[in-house]
This record gives structure tokens, sequence and C-alpha cells, in this order.
């Protein structure tokens, strides 16, 4: 990234008596904004708070002058007061922007200077420290650009969790949306479930779908369905925390990307369906030619 270091903050790094301090600025998707700093004591730099207490290890940050992708892992302290266990697993941190600089923690009024940005890759806990993979802005020169040909649907079902406003599968969520409350608990991952108005679902009906907590220990959390049947679901993962009788959730129906089942029987949305289930595979393309009747 190209940058302009502040004449005062040159001068300070290049003297003999530098005091140059890190700084990390992130900004969770959920539009949260927190600051670390790895001086000894906490900073405020254009009204956010750079927080010391948490700590921050700052010592493997390389920067490439190429395309080459920016990896690496950074660690910082945490009392579990601010990576909780439930925002953690939950994905809250995913996905965040980060910018990492310097500044003179002497004389903040020096200026600061940009090494690198990029996004929040995994987030794990580590024996009271987190750990986090920061990802460089390189990375989004190695997406692939463009659509490859796939037999089951290329769409978000109905653009949900996160819309883009580009809603190619062209179902509304909230049309496919139940309320519901916890029922019978089995474990973090296997519970029973029951609708809030109307008759049970079908089994298979959430199957692939996802279900969004609105209230209890895992308000906010989305979940992915692997499994529905005689009213109990199986999620994909473990949820943060146990869930109780009575927790309120919405449950998206579930679609497993396929024309027949799903795009046409379940959803009759066949027009929008975003796949190539009808092309030739390889077996059949370089198969021996037969001769017809």
């Amino acid at each position: 990234m190209s940058k302009t270091i502040p004449i005062a903050l040159a001068t300070n790094f290049g003297s003999g008596a530098a005091t140059p301090a890190h700084a990390l600025r992130v900004t969770r998707t959920d539009g949260e904004m927190f600051g670390f700093t790895s001086a000894r004591r906490s900073v405020t730099i254009s009204s956010v708070v750079y927080d010391a207490a948490q700590g921050l290890d700052a010592s493997a940050i390389v920067a490439s002058a190429g395309l080459d992708t920016d990896n690496l892992e950074l660690t910082t302290l945490d009392d579990g007061s601010l990576f909780t266990h439930a925002d953690v697993v939950g994905g809250v941190w995913q996905g965040a922007a980060f910018l990492i600089f310097r500044y003179n923690w002497a004389d903040k009024a020096a200026g600061t200077e940009p090494v690198m940005a990029g996004t929040f890759g995994n987030v794990s806990l580590r024996q009271g420290a987190v750990v986090v993979e920061l990802r460089g802005l390189q990375q989004y020169l190695q997406q692939p650009v463009g659509n490859i040909t796939s037999k089951t649907c290329r769409a978000r079902f109905a653009d949900y969790p996160r819309p883009n406003g580009n809603n190619r599968c062209g179902l509304d969520h909230t049309a496919w949306t139940d309320a519901h409350t916890v029922g019978t608990v089995t474990s973090r991952r296997e519970f029973a479930i029951v609708r809030v108005s109307g008759a049970a679902l079908a089994d298979d009906w959430l199957a692939e779908g996802l279900l969004t907590f609105g209230t209890g220990p895992n308000a906010g959390h989305i979940a992915k369905v692997r499994s529905h049947a005689s009213g109990v679901v199986v999620l994909a993962t473990d949820l943060p925390y146990l869930p109780v009788l009575g927790d309120e959730f919405d449950a998206l129906a579930g679609c497993r990307k396929r024309l027949d089942e799903d795009c046409a029987t379940k959803f009759s949305n066949e027009r929008r369906f975003q796949g190539e289930p009808h092309r030739p595979t390889i077996d059949s393309l370089t198969a021996t030619a037969e001769p017809s009747a």
C-alpha cells in the first residue's frame, strides 16, 4: 500500500532515540470498532482508543512490496471480556477489516505510518491469548473472477444472511422463514424445535437451512442445519452455548441447490436456477460413438 510518512515521525524514527509503537484498528462487520497498541500505555488517535491492556505482538509484521499475499498471525492477550468464546465460535470477528500503523508513543501528534491493511481470517483462542490470521489486501487479486459451470445452483438462497444487492436467487428470505422456539435439548448440536404458529414443518424442510437465534445464550448466532426429521434438527457445528428450552429463533428453509428437488418442486423458482445440471460430462464427451438404431 502506498504511504507517506510525516516529517516529524520520520525524524523520530531516524534518530538514535526512536520511540515507535504499533497500533491495530479493527472494524468488525457489525460496525463495532476496536483498537490495540503495543505500547505500555493506551492512546487515543483520531477518536479511537487503542488499548494497551490487551497487549499486541507486532514483531512478525512484514509487508511484501510485490503482489504476493501478506498473510501473518497476530497475537494479543485477552481476559475473555472482549474476544468471548461465543463471538469467536460464532464468527463475529471473521472478515473484520483491520489497519496496522506505526506511531511515536512519546508524541502521538507526530502522525502515523500505515504498515498493512486487510481483513481477519481465522480467529482462535489459545491459553489466554487470541491468535488472529491477518490477510492482506492482495488476497483479492487471487480470487477467481466470473462463474464456472456446476450442476448445482451457484446462487446463495434468498441472498441471506448477508445481502450484497445481487440476489441471483430472486426469492425473499422472509417468505421462507418461520418463527420457532427450542424444545427438548440433547446437545449443543441437536435439539427439538417448536413452530410458533402453524403445523410443524415437514421432515427435511430445514436441512441445509439456517437458524438465526434471537434470544437466549446464543442470541445473534446463525447456525446451519445438517438434518431435520421428526421435529428435531442436527446442526453442522456446535452452538457456542447449550440452547435453553424456549429460546426463540427464525428458521430459514433449506436448499440443497438441486434443480428438480429444490428449485422447481420446493420453491417453484426454476427460472432463476444458477447452474447447468444437464451439461455433458467428460465421460459422455469422450465416450465411443454409437450408431443410431
